[in-house]
């Protein structure tokens, strides 16, 4: 992939605090729905099978702007930056419905074993998955 993966992110009322602002918390939220968004989009089929879970390991976020309710929808770019033999790394960017970089964060995902509760291996389906959208310097 030359592109990083895109999705939107809709604004809610309720992520707002009492100056207005989407409260930064929500912000690792956004995160989240997009992680889940490419996950889906890039490993997961839609035959129903669960597949090996993941675990956020680490979390970072840089503010540049901040984000009202008139700025929704948002649209994230997440692609991947690392992949390790249990975890890989994805980097994401918000922008605003007007394209404004509103905030730039990363994340380390880990795969892991539900029964022995520990990291696993990266499958070679999730591998190759995420290969695709393998991006060092965007």
């Amino acid at each position: 992939m030359t592109e990083p993966y895109t999705c939107q992110v809709e604004v809610r009322w309720a992520d707002l605090d009492l100056l207005g602002h989407v409260n930064n918390t929500k912000y690792f939220e956004y995160g989240m729905e997009a992680r889940v968004k490419f996950y889906e989009h890039c490993v997961l089929h839609p035959d129903g099978v669960r597949r090996p879970a993941l675990v956020l390991r680490k979390a970072d976020m840089d503010y540049l702007r901040p984000i009202l309710l008139s700025s929704g929808p948002l649209t994230i770019e997440t692609w991947v930056t690392h992949i390790g033999t249990t975890s890989y790394s994805i980097r994401h960017r918000m922008r605003d419905k007007h394209g404004e970089l509103c905030a730039e964060g990363s994340a380390v995902m880990v795969g892991f074993d539900l029964k022995q509760q520990k990291p696993r291996p990266l499958s070679d389906e999730e591998r190759t998955a995420l290969g695709a959208y393998l991006m060092s310097n965007v």
